[in-house]
């Protein structure tokens, strides 16, 4: 299996998890970012992909799939479409569960006006996959994913509650600790990004992926001091500001991707926050 592939972004966190598994499968990728972060055994191509005459300097290549794993809106998506759209084979876009209207538990076919609660973030991406929804070219496929974890994690979510826990700090839970929240690995979202780039005939291009697991942020919270092996210092009522989620429900029905592309995440929740927490164990103190 081989072929040639485009990521553009590909330098931080999912895109590094994805890379890895396209060099084991020997494909060649190019990566295409600002190029303060290389990643080794790629073709780096140096472009704000804000800016489309620095991007349409590496047109004209062939690829037989374009990864957009770093869009944040209309314009960027925009840009990117106009310049590698005309000789890709396939496009897979990485979208988010913060597109949808304020839906529970919200299928593929929720609106994507987005809540109110993802603020710019939410409307930026809902605007950027209308945009690639509607246009016409190449195989398009969109992955929206709830929270991402995994060891290489740059934003401080899962860091924060072992943090607290580990020194034996409260942790302010927001609310009344209900809402339910869903997770993704980082592994499982690189094998749910292969199978939309490699699957053939598809019946559908948007897919919701997240593990099986939903939980209220209360149990989050009693289940990563668990794993570190403390007790639960998870508290409802009190300043929750510096609580990595707030008090707002993320989560969505998965049923679609298990079906039409055969995806199954590889760990369980507890299994791949235990493997994350021994990766990271000897940063958090």
């Amino acid at each position: 299996m081989s072929g040639n592939i485009l990521v553009l972004g590909g330098s931080q966190f999912v895109g590094p998890a994805f890379i890895r598994l396209l060099q084991s499968k020997k494909y060649s990728v190019s990566v295409l970012n600002r190029g303060s972060k290389p990643v080794e055994g790629t073709t780096q191509l140096i472009a704000d992909r804000n800016d489309k005459a620095a991007m349409q300097q590496h047109a004209g290549t062939h690829y037989d799939a374009v990864i957009d794993l770093s869009c944040y809106n209309a314009p960027q998506a925009q840009i990117a479409w106009e310049t590698f759209s005309e000789d890709a084979d396939r496009w897979v876009y990485l979208s988010t569960i913060a597109v949808y209207e304020d839906t529970p538990l919200p299928t593929e076919e929720a609106g994507i006006e987005s809540a109110a609660y993802w603020g710019g973030y939410g409307k930026g991406k809902a605007a950027a996959d209308a945009y690639v929804l509607g246009q016409s070219g190449p195989p398009l496929v969109i992955l929206r994913p709830p929270y991402l974890y995994g060891p290489e994690n740059h934003i401080d979510r899962e860091r924060f509650v072992w943090r607290h826990a580990l020194a034996g700090k409260p942790i302010a839970i927001p609310g009344d600790g209900t809402a339910l929240v869903q997770f993704l690995h980082i592994e499982d979202l690189a094998t749910a990004l292969f199978l939309a780039m490699t699957t053939e005939n598809l019946t559908y291009n948007v897919f919701n992926v997240a593990g099986k697991e939903q939980m209220t942020l209360k149990e989050y919270v009693t289940r990563l001091c668990a794993i570190a092996g403390t007790e639960d210092l998870g508290v409802l009522g009190s300043d929750a500001s510096d609580f990595p989620f707030g008090d707002y429900p993320c989560s969505e029905n998965t049923d679609r991707i298990r079906k039409e592309l055969g995806w199954e995440q590889r760990y369980s929740f507890d299994e791949a926050f235990t493997q994350t927490f021994a990766a990271i164990r000897s940063d958090l103190t």
